[in-house]
């Protein structure tokens, strides 16, 4: 077991410190890519703590007590930052959320600190850091990590929500790998938890709990690595954050106490919307938002964006994807087309996933592209 630990501590040591480097290297770092040198940086002296009391090396121990002793209490809200950085502009959002670090520093100065003076120095009034009442505290912060990551899932869920507002097309900005890896954790600290109150009722197994968080903990940080560390930034516009909007459905009240000033403007805006469509097909364009449409209609993106949701009853994404749809099955049966396949006919007609392709077309049409294709054939 302590040859297999040993492998895998060591393997996590390097991956790490490959991605820290590469952070570093990086010039121009945005806030999501400083989070991440914080995050990989904690986690770099877990990983070398543990690699010091598997072979027994005190000056590393202590060394690494302090990080290692904040890390679980640390990463909650360092994933919280992380997700909201994705999203949001960078002016003043570390500040605003600062005081979610706040039980990381009382953490710190309150019993990390001292804990490791009383060790050092026998310090009588510091004793305190060896009773029950503490040991309860720091079993406390596994739960405390699970709030965050539940925070962290329902914001993630909400921000890539209103993605859909603004962008045409996700695939650049899919999030199902911070998804994947925010419920990963969950599972991990979960099985911690299990199992240390499974050692509480029936005794202590053969091997140290830790070492499976450990190995998980590695596991995890090798696919971050691999996905996290050159993700694109998305901005959200402020006035989908301001307004909450929510998915049509709730909107459809919205459309019947429009005043009338507003139905007549929302009308002109959706037939010159119709009109650009007919004539210049801007759904064509892979890279068209929410943003581009507006300066072609000559109006502002939360000018669209409200009459879309409330008056239309749709989504920027899903209006351009219909159209999309539509295109494709206009040139699915086209002499023209013949010798393309399926995905090579979608790319044309505005499409950059295979994936998102096949889900929104059998999504507007009830068939997979392949099935419909040979209805009509």
């Amino acid at each position: 077991m302590n040859l297999i630990l040993d492998f895998f501590l060591v393997s996590g040591i390097v991956i790490i410190a490959i991605v820290l480097l590469r952070l570093l290297r990086i010039k121009q770092k945005e806030l999501p890519q400083k989070i991440l040198i914080v995050f990989f940086l904690l986690l770099f002296f877990v990983s070398i703590y543990f690699y010091a009391l598997l072979h027994n090396i005190i000056w590393l121990i202590r060394l690494c007590f302090l990080p290692n002793d904040i890390t679980v209490i640390t990463l909650g809200p360092l994933l919280f930052l992380y997700v909201k950085s994705l999203f949001l502009k960078e002016d003043s959002l570390v500040k605003n959320t600062l005081v979610h670090f706040i039980p990381t520093f009382l953490f710190a100065f309150g019993i990390t600190i001292p804990t490791i003076l009383f060790n050092n120095f026998k310090i009588d009034e510091l004793a305190y850091t060896h009773t029950n009442f503490i040991r309860s505290i720091i079993r406390i912060e596994n739960l405390y990590f699970i709030l965050y990551l539940i925070i962290s899932l329902r914001l993630l869920s909400k921000y890539r929500k209103l993605t859909k507002y603004k962008y045409s097309n996700l695939k650049k900005y899919d999030f199902n790998w911070i998804k994947i890896m925010l419920l990963s954790a969950l599972g991990i600290i979960s099985i911690d938890i299990g199992l240390k109150i499974y050692e509480s009722f029936f005794g202590d197994f053969q091997w140290n709990v830790d070492n499976v968080s450990v190995l998980a903990m590695i596991v995890l940080v090798s696919y971050l690595a691999y996905y996290g560390v050159n993700q694109s930034k998305v901005l959200l516009p402020s006035f989908l954050l301001d307004n909450e909007v929510d998915e049509p459905e709730i909107n459809k009240k919205k459309k019947n106490i429009l005043s009338s000033d507003k139905k007549e403007e929302f009308e002109n805006l959706k037939n010159k919307l119709e009109l650009i469509i007919k004539t210049e097909q801007p759904y064509l364009n892979e890279d068209l938002t929410l943003g581009k449409l507006a300066e072609q209609l000559s109006t502002t993106d939360k000018k669209l964006s409200t009459m879309l949701n409330q008056y239309l009853n749709t989504t920027f994404y899903d209006l351009i994807n219909k159209y999309r749809v539509e295109a494709v099955k206009d040139k699915i049966n086209l002499d023209s087309h013949k010798n393309y396949n399926l995905f090579g006919i979608a790319s044309e007609c505005g499409f950059k996933s295979r994936t998102s392709f096949n889900r929104i077309f059998k999504k507007e049409t009830g068939l997979s592209p392949s099935d419909f294709k040979k209805s009509i054939s």
